[in-house]
């Protein structure tokens, strides 16, 4: 399969600029962030990937700082999503489901921008997020819809609703773009975009594949991932990087109109994803949410303005958490106060983020949690209670990894029994926090059953 390439990297020696960045004539800079759905880090360009998924993108990363070692905490859209506007954990935020927002108390990058004076507007393709509106002026879906032969694309109607508002935005503003192509089901693309790809042989892609009656699924295509007359596994990761493609065609759209006005530049761009996807690893098939592995929690992410240092590439580890305080330090923003993600913008200059400890955790009823310090990666289950239920201090056993392959190198526990002792400790505290308080109930319309059952949430 084609996989990760782990990049070199290293901080530009070049001095700091002043912060916060700035916009036109001094001002402050406007922002534009791109969150990809279901976007492996692996499938894009600058990554690594031999494939032209992404010339858009690669072309924004390059002029920009891009983070080669970026996690997100939950491989689960709505959770993940509400880490990256609030900096918080699931225990703070308090999304557990693909549905349902985040607590009152907790604050969020948009409230923060439009308190600011920012002028603030959300577009976004996947109804989970349908409830992160708070802070944002304008804040709209651009959904899906059934056409002959599959999907409409709906990245085209998020892009051009974004540049709708952007015409009337009174500057500095903030813009979120929330792409969903990437998704599954892999059928909003024509099957042109990708169909010159040539792939290595590989048995992975070469096995076909039956379609389940269900969603949440191992061996097999999950129910709503299930395309007409397709069968081989490679089949469908030709399909998963034609949405990418589509997707990169509106990015190209965006950075046109800002060239097209002068406003790149004096803009902070920022780009990531909310989880990976599983595509022939560990016999989870174009998935995600039930699996912590490294193709699920690696995200792409980059920042560009034109006073940060272009072509820098950045190997400090770093969390989907991060991105509000950091942006808000870039932008000129009060620091928020009290968030789990902390500020590596300093990074980007030089300085040394040291050794840190990640968490990362499934929502799902099969729990698992996972902890990431250096460069291990320690993950396990809880035990089982009696009734049912999960002993979440309790890990009868735990998997140990070496992160700095590609594929992760498993490693036997008794190799390097101080760090698995060390690591089960956290690993035990991240399950009693991110297990702490029970899930707000969420009483869902058979509107939002439906929509969350078609893109494979429920079965």
């Amino acid at each position: 399969m084609l996989g990760l390439v782990l990049l070199e990297a290293g901080a530009s020696a070049e001095p700091a600029p002043p912060l916060p960045l700035k916009g036109r004539d001094g001002a402050r800079p406007n922002v534009l962030l791109i969150t990809i759905d279901t976007l492996r880090m692996d499938h894009l360009g600058v990554y690594g990937y031999p494939l032209p998924t992404s010339p858009a993108i690669d072309r924004l990363a390059r002029e920009g700082v891009l983070f080669t070692d970026a996690i997100t905490p939950v491989p689960m859209t709505a959770p993940a999503v509400a880490s990256l506007l609030t900096g918080q954990h699931v225990d703070h935020h308090r999304v557990h489901l693909n549905a349902g927002t985040f607590a009152e108390n907790v604050g969020s990058i948009a409230e923060a921008f439009a308190a600011a004076g920012y002028d603030t507007a959300g577009f976004y393709g996947n109804e989970a997020v349908e409830e992160f509106g708070r802070g944002f002026r304008v804040f709209e879906e651009f959904p899906r819809k059934k056409v002959p032969g599959g999907l409409e694309m709906a990245d085209d109607l998020g892009a051009a609703r974004g540049l709708e508002w952007l015409k009337e935005a009174k500057e500095p503003w903030f813009l979120w773009l929330h792409f969903i192509d990437p998704h599954g089901a892999y059928d909003s693309s024509p099957p042109s975009r990708s169909a010159g790809f040539e792939y290595p042989d590989d048995p992975a892609l070469d096995r076909e594949l039956e379609t389940s009656t269900k969603n949440w699924v191992y061996g097999a295509v999950p129910r709503y991932q299930g395309l007409p007359n397709l069968k081989r596994a490679g089949d469908y990761v030709r399909r998963y990087d034609g949405e990418i493609v589509g997707t990169d065609l509106q990015i190209g759209k965006l950075r046109a109109w800002l060239e097209e006005r002068g406003e790149l530049d004096h803009t902070l761009l920022v780009l990531t994803s909310d989880h990976g996807e599983s595509l022939v690893e560990d016999e989870y098939y174009f998935q995600h949410g039930k699996s912590l592995n490294e193709v699920a929690l690696r995200i792409p992410l980059f920042v560009r303005h034109a006073s940060l240092p272009s072509g820098t590439k950045i190997d400090a580890p770093v969390s989907l958490v991060d991105l509000y305080p950091t942006v808000a330090t870039l932008a000129g923003l009060p620091a928020p106060i009290g968030v789990a993600g902390r500020d590596v913008s300093g990074v980007i200059f030089g300085e040394d983020l040291g050794e840190r400890l990640r968490i990362n955790y499934t929502i799902t009823p099969d729990l698992k949690v996972g902890v990431m310090r250096g460069r291990w990666r320690l993950w396990g289950r809880p035990a089982k209670g009696k009734d049912g239920g999960v002993r979440i201090d309790e890990f009868p056993s735990v998997i140990l990894l070496d992160t700095t392959t590609y594929p992760e190198k498993r490693v036997p526990n008794g190799e390097q029994p101080e760090t698995v002792k060390e690591l089960r400790k956290e690993l035990v505290e991240t399950s009693k926090r991110v297990r702490s308080l029970e899930a707000p109930p969420v009483d869902l319309t058979k509107g939002q059953q439906d929509r969350l059952r078609a893109l494979g949430y429920i079965d």
